[in-house]
């Protein structure tokens, strides 16, 4: 429900519902005095003081053409009961001293001074919170001796209180009416607001943590232009921390790439600069020691150089700068040539390269054959360096297989290495992590390989991760897009239409 609709009812609920209380009020009273209908109580006040006006009619006619009645006192006991059915009564008086009172007026009140009634008449009289009105009649008796008679009527049939105390109701129901639903409906409206400055108080001095919650509230209100606004600041609250938390990883990415990129640069060039000196000192003083000086100075360099050129193709695939030119290739016939060329120089480390194609059909997929060789080549040198220095050297193999799954070409390339840690395969993607912290550049790599390695698949529209067999040995699978030809370019790769 909407603000505008709420705020309407409410203000409807305000002029009606006082008005339905104060119907349910009288009507309660109704039932409680043994009255079914409000005409039964109309009628009965029109005919009591219809009753009352034609009883003192009567009364009026005696006092003036038959006085002695009077002193009939069946005549007034009679007079005086049919009085009391209609909430009223007689005092008489002969010479200033009262002769009769009615026993409806003693009933009423029989504490009351009567004699102070008749010698200082009011117009009004109240007995039992009842308001009476008064009508004295001067007369004179049959033996000429003077005579009054004071009739005593009820005014209203309700207490006297009843008029301000229905008022009094009256305006508390219409307060407490107006007070409840105002604070209904400006509950559903402020406490949302009081959350939103909150969060907003929150994100002003830096804490983006904090959540905004509308609560019960807020579940009950989908539809409303406050819920809508919570739901809108939420977002942009969690996509403000996204971005924080993203800039600060970044940062301290920034931070790590720097200090590894010293240190990994800083090692290959202490070495180069000792052999240097060792040179230049004399202390190759054989053409054998300048020989192998040169020959490692030359590897230095040459490490050096790959260090700089994976670290420039790492940033460069970080910043989303590297420009693929995808081609539709059979992979079966790609992972051919590629293994028969990296076979031999596996075999001269030991290491026996074996492959299973993928025997029903072709498989094609959208990728840069260049790129694409980068990560088998980092996966397989990846493998390599840490099968390298195995005690059981004939057994050390790396298996590639390839099958269709889900609409993509799986490549799984399995090893016999020491495998991969539990605590390390989360990260052994991330740039610089190296499994195994003791090696250095010689022996574990620059640590940016894998990092490479996932940048170019997910540039792919695919996805790589790792496994660490149970019977050792690591295991990486790479998931890659089956797509379809366009055109031929050469016995194996097919342009895209882009």
């Amino acid at each position: 429900m909407s603000i505008k609709v709420k705020l309407y009812m409410s203000y409807l609920a305000m002029a009606f519902v006082p008005v339905i209380l104060l119907l349910l009020l009288m009507l309660l009273i109704l039932f409680a005095s043994g009255k079914h209908d409000m005409r039964d109580l109309l009628e009965k006040q029109t005919n009591e003081k219809f009753n009352q006006a034609l009883i003192y009619g009567e009364l009026t006619y005696v006092m003036r053409e038959d006085t002695a009645k009077l002193e009939d006192s069946e005549f007034v006991s009679s007079l005086q009961e049919r009085l009391s059915d209609q909430w009223a009564g007689l005092i008489i008086t002969r010479e200033g001293s009262i002769d009769e009172v009615s026993p409806f007026l003693m009933e009423l009140s029989p504490h009351e001074n009567w004699q102070r009634i008749i010698d200082k008449p009011d117009a009004q009289h109240s007995f039992k919170l009842y308001r009476f009105t008064s009508h004295p009649i001067q007369f004179q008796y049959p033996d000429g001796s003077s005579g009054s008679v004071v009739l005593l009527h009820r005014t209203e049939p309700v207490p006297m209180f009843w008029h301000p105390l229905s008022m009094a109701i009256g305006l508390v129901i219409v307060c407490l009416t107006s007070l409840l639903l105002t604070y209904f409906v400006s509950r559903s409206i402020i406490r949302p607001i009081q959350s939103l400055r909150t969060a907003a108080l929150h994100i002003k001095e830096g804490d983006l943590s904090h959540e905004l919650k509308m609560g019960k509230l807020g579940k009950k209100m989908q539809l409303t232009e406050i819920s809508q606004l919570g739901s809108a600041f939420e977002e942009m609250r969690i996509r403000l921390k996204q971005s924080i938390d993203q800039s600060l990883q970044y940062e301290e990415n920034r931070k790590l790439l720097l200090s590894h990129i010293t240190h990994d640069l800083k090692t290959p060039i202490s070495a180069i600069k000792g052999y240097v000196e060792g040179i230049m000192d004399g202390i190759a003083n054989t053409d054998e020691k300048r020989i192998r000086y040169m020959q490692t100075i030359y590897r230095k360099a040459t490490d050096m150089d790959q260090l700089i050129d994976e670290l420039f193709l790492y940033t460069k695939l970080d910043l989303q700068k590297v420009a693929y030119d995808f081609k539709v290739v059979d992979l079966n016939r790609y992972m051919e040539q590629f293994v028969d060329e990296q076979r031999f120089e596996m075999e001269k480390s030991g290491v026996q390269l074996q492959f299973t194609p993928y025997l029903s059909g072709t498989l094609l997929v959208a990728a840069d054959p260049d790129k694409l060789n980068r990560v088998l080549a980092n996966i397989l040198n990846n493998s390599l360096k840490y099968m390298i220095g195995e005690e059981e050297s004939e057994d050390c193999i790396i298996s590639v297989e390839m099958r269709e799954k889900n609409g993509f070409a799986h490549i799984q390339i399995d090893d016999t290495g020491p495998g991969i840690e539990k605590e390390d395969l989360p990260h052994i993607f991330e740039g610089f992590y190296r499994a195994e912290q003791s090696r250095n550049s010689e022996t574990g790599g620059s640590g940016l390989g894998l990092a490479i390695v996932k940048q170019i698949v997910e540039g792919h529209g695919g996805f790589v991760w790792a496994e660490s067999k149970e019977k050792g040995g690591a295991r990486f699978c790479l998931m890659l897009p089956i797509t379809t030809a366009v055109r031929t370019v050469n016995e194996h790769e097919e342009h895209l239409d882009h």
